[in-house]
């Protein structure tokens, strides 16, 4: 038997500990604080709590029953504070707190659309805001928020590390960055993952978790004696996935042709700054050179032309030739949010697409994908403009669609049982929790390459997000809180083994 007992939050010099040979840079930071330079903080150590737990002797899976808690939001995440205040985004997208017995105060009015939420060290909260691809950090005692990194692309789950600094997916851009909490400066940290979602570290915050959101893996990472990160690697896979389609750019020379997370966004295979080659997101700005915004440009997607206009983005310091036609940037000039109509007539709104660019997303969804295909053959390349990416694919049969003609389709990912995962978690043992998108399934994998054992199957499609109880407010240390979109409620589920820790102390 391995009885564990850990003390309650103590920052420690990491020196008197198991040294790491990190130069930090800067001012040595309060607890939890980020120093003034981006490199990786290493004179604290991982908190520690007071919980009593046996690794050896967790309850047996699967749990048969959970207590649901009423009366909380519909939020995508929540954080726990030291009030006892479950912290989440409510229907009127203000940021607000609850406690188990129904208190409810407004920590900001306005907060907007709301996905990874967590605490940081100080007691503030930090949210990603999807709406406006934006991190924000919210000071609940003044009401007031700050943006501390805009541009993103569609920021979701998200962690904070024993170094003060966000660590948060950039799902649609299939990489995770981490971003110094005082001043927004940040730093790519992985890329080349599938539809990355729920971020969670290990138990000494030297190992990062990323769940993939269709892929049906889970992603690890490991921190170098360096503060550089590893590869991405497949932690484990839920039954019966295959995984992600392989990287083309592992197999294919620098500068080929490829889709970015496989099938969504157009790119080429290059090498960054993390020393493996991924596929980049391609912006074309040669056709734009010596031209002004609104100008016609030439471009091309898999060796199809393009013709469209040149138009700013936010992801690329001069104009770019979008890789969306003309009839479907226009409309969206200068329109972001508001309706539109598709070249044939179907209705939609103005947003951005991968590349920043402003674009006409039809509301039909069986439309987009079908339209794509109507003047082409079975087999040729297509992309379909929906939501805020295009997928990039063949036009194929559309009978299993209930179309009567072709459908644009991207190739088959990993699937398998509960391939959505959503939220992600790890317990101070170090053992892995996923929930799943729509089948209501939590997930955890004790060790890496191993099958995961079913936690519980909770009576609900949506359970976007789950964290460990912090011992204040009636939030037990041994227990995962599971939120449930669908009835603005929290399933309680028995773990019996707090979390991997926290950098923020809900104690006084």
């Amino acid at each position: 038997m391995s009885e564990h007992v850990r003390l309650l939050p103590a920052f420690l010099v990491l020196a008197a500990c198991d040294p790491v040979s990190v130069e930090v840079v800067g001012d040595s930071a309060a607890r939890g604080q980020p120093d003034s330079g981006d490199t990786a903080d290493t004179d604290t150590a991982p908190p520690e709590d007071s919980a009593v737990y046996d690794c050896d002797a967790l309850p047996a899976l699967p749990i048969e029953a959970a207590e649901e808690l009423q009366g909380f939001t519909n939020a995508e995440d929540f954080a726990l504070d030291g009030e006892g205040y479950l912290v989440s985004i409510d229907l009127h997208s203000n940021l607000v707190g609850i406690k188990q017995d129904g208190s409810k105060k407004i920590m900001l009015a306005g907060a907007g659309m709301g996905a990874g939420t967590h605490m940081l060290a100080d007691g503030q909260i930090v949210y990603a805001d999807v709406g406006n691809n934006a991190i924000v950090r919210v000071d609940p005692a003044s009401l007031s928020s700050t943006v501390l990194l805009a541009g993103l692309s569609y920021p979701n789950g998200l962690d904070v590390g024993i170094d003060g600094f966000v660590y948060v997916a950039e799902t649609s851009a299939g990489q995770v960055r981490k971003v110094n909490a005082e001043t927004g400066e940040s730093t790519i940290i992985a890329k080349g993952l599938y539809a990355p979602n729920g971020v969670s570290f290990g138990p000494n915050f030297d190992s990062l978790y990323v769940g993939s959101f269709g892929g049906g893996v889970v992603y690890r990472m490991d921190l170098g004696s360096d503060g550089s990160w590893s590869r991405p690697r497949s932690f484990g896979l839920t039954p019966g996935s295959a995984g992600p389609p392989a990287d083309v750019c592992d197999t294919n020379p620098i500068g080929t042709p490829c889709t970015p997370a496989a099938g969504y966004g157009i790119g080429e295979c290059s090498t960054g700054d993390l020393g493996y080659a991924t596929c980049e997101v391609a912006y074309e700005t040669g056709a734009c050179a010596g031209k002004v915004a609104g100008d016609a440009c030439t471009t091309d997607a898999f060796g199809q032309p393009i013709e469209s206009i040149c138009v700013g983005t936010p992801y690329a310091p001069d104009l770019i030739c979008p890789s969306a036609p003309t009839e479907w940037v226009e409309p969206c000039v200068d329109r972001t949010g508001r309706r539109c109509s598709s070249p044939e007539g179907m209705g939609g709104s103005c947003s951005q697409n991968y590349e920043g660019a402003p674009l006409c997303y039809v509301s039909d969804t069986l439309d987009a994908y079908t339209a794509p295909c109507l003047e082409k053959a079975r087999g040729d390349a297509c992309v379909v403009e929906s939501w805020s990416y295009p997928i990039v694919g063949v036009c194929s049969d559309g009978a299993a669609w209930g179309a009567a003609s072709d459908v644009c389709s991207a190739p088959p990912i990993g699937g398998g049982a509960a391939s959505g995962l959503d939220g992600l978690n790890v317990d101070a043992c170090g053992n892995v929790y996923a929930s799943a998108y729509v089948d209501g399934t939590v997930w955890r994998w004790a060790s890496e390459g191993q099958e995961p054992e079913l936690v519980m199957n909770v009576r609900a499609s949506w359970i976007p997000n789950m964290h460990f109880g912090n011992g204040v407010g009636g939030w037990e240390e041994n227990v995962l809180y599971l939120a449930n979109r669908d009835r603005g409620s929290v399933f309680a589920i028995p773990i019996g083994v707090p979390g991997h820790g926290e950098a923020f102390d809900p104690t006084p």
